[in-house]
């Protein structure tokens, strides 16, 4: 493991989680959201660099545990799939595939929607007009169909302090720092 390497993966990752921000705090401070050009724009980034944090995170760890794998075809699945061909077994890795399967954890969430707007369609929501929700927004998960019954902001801002707190954790555990 190179540290001058793996502090430059460390701050991509970082850059992602920052780029997120970004665009969160643009919709917190362009409300009321009506589901414009603007707010599904913003949606979709934050959930692409959100997930692209998870993603920059799968560099750190080919790094931190020496596994040289091919830096172009670094994916999620290829990570999956190229452990389970040498038989190996990654905490931190592990612990981010039982978070996304989890039916009910943001992660599974935050993937399904991302997925959902990468590759199908908006971002699954649910708008409220009138009553107690008025001008609320809801996200709605486009395999379940179950509606995260908050305004879809304060989800987001929750989803991206669990990211944040789950990579720290993921870092702290990671054998590149325990050595």
């Amino acid at each position: 493991m190179d540290p001058k390497t793996l502090k430059n993966l460390q701050d991509r990752t970082d850059a992602k989680l920052r780029y997120a921000e970004i665009h969160l705090k643009e919709l917190k401070d362009h409300e009321p959201l009506g589901g414009d050009d603007f707010d599904r724009a913003h949606q979709e980034s934050f959930l692409f660099h959100l997930l692209g944090a998870r993603d920059a995170f799968l560099f750190e760890l080919n790094e931190c545990y020496d596994l040289n794998f091919d830096l172009s075809k670094i994916s999620f699945q290829y990570f999956s799939k190229e452990l389970k061909k040498r038989n190996t077994k990654i905490q931190e890795f592990d612990a981010i595939v039982a978070l996304q399967k989890n039916n009910t954890s943001w992660l599974y969430h935050a993937k399904e929607m991302r997925n959902f707007s990468t590759h199908v369609s908006n971002v699954s929501r649910s708008y409220h007009i009138g009553g107690p929700n008025d001008q609320k927004v809801w996200l709605k998960n486009p395999k379940s169909g179950n509606i995260i019954e908050r305004h879809f902001v304060d989800e987001f801002n929750d989803w991206f302090q669990e990211m944040k707190s789950l990579l720290m954790r993921l870092r702290q555990s990671a054998i590149c720092n325990n050595s």
